[in-house]
């Protein structure tokens, strides 16, 4: 059984390494939107998923950096993009047995995650200041994100690309049947 542990990160915003500031980051959260479905003569009631609720992303920083704080008020079209980088750890190297214990002594294998995300800082709120002394994080929130790529290992995970209209999952590419209908009907 696999068991990956992160064991180190760095982000950057469009040039900027943002190591130096980022105290705290949460990535996207992937929700998708739920449809009620009535079913005739049935009893039960149902939902069915729709599309992916829009990505947000939020980071707390060390101090106000101006580098962070210049890709405020931005509009659609100039994006900035934003990449985070994992180092993960598989302590459960995957020819351990079912208990867990390795069936011959290996190694912990070391795993590389990217996510690419290009959006919009739509929110910035400063640290908050008691006398001379900043007393909390200042707060970025990144919203209109039109791409978001995860790829582990050199292999896509996730692709939502808003504007290309591009929907990977697990290296499948559910886009691209619909996207090739639409340009022989476009």
């Amino acid at each position: 059984m696999s068991k990956r542990h992160l064991f180190g990160g760095n982000w950057y915003c469009d040039q900027t390494n943002a190591w130096n500031y980022i105290d705290e980051s949460t990535l996207p959260a992937l929700e998708r939107e739920m449809q009620p479905m009535s079913m005739g003569g049935s009893y039960f009631g149902l939902e069915m998923p729709a599309e992916f609720r829009p990505l947000t992303c939020e980071q707390s920083v060390n101090g106000e950096p101006e580098a962070l704080r210049l890709h405020f008020g931005r509009d659609p079209g100039d994006w900035t993009t934003l990449r985070h980088y994992q180092r993960m750890i598989d302590i459960f190297p995957a020819n351990a047995d079912p208990a867990g214990q390795p069936t011959t002594p290996t190694p912990a294998k070391s795993f590389g995650r990217i996510v690419f995300l290009k959006g919009l800082l739509t929110s910035y709120t400063p640290s908050p200041v008691k006398g001379l002394k900043q007393t909390g994080p200042t707060r970025l929130r990144w919203s209109s994100i039109v791409l978001y790529h995860d790829i582990v290992n050199g292999k896509t995970i996730h692709k939502f690309d808003a504007q290309n209209n591009v929907l990977i999952i697990d290296g499948v590419n559910y886009s691209a049947e619909h996207n090739r209908l639409l340009a022989i009907n476009g």
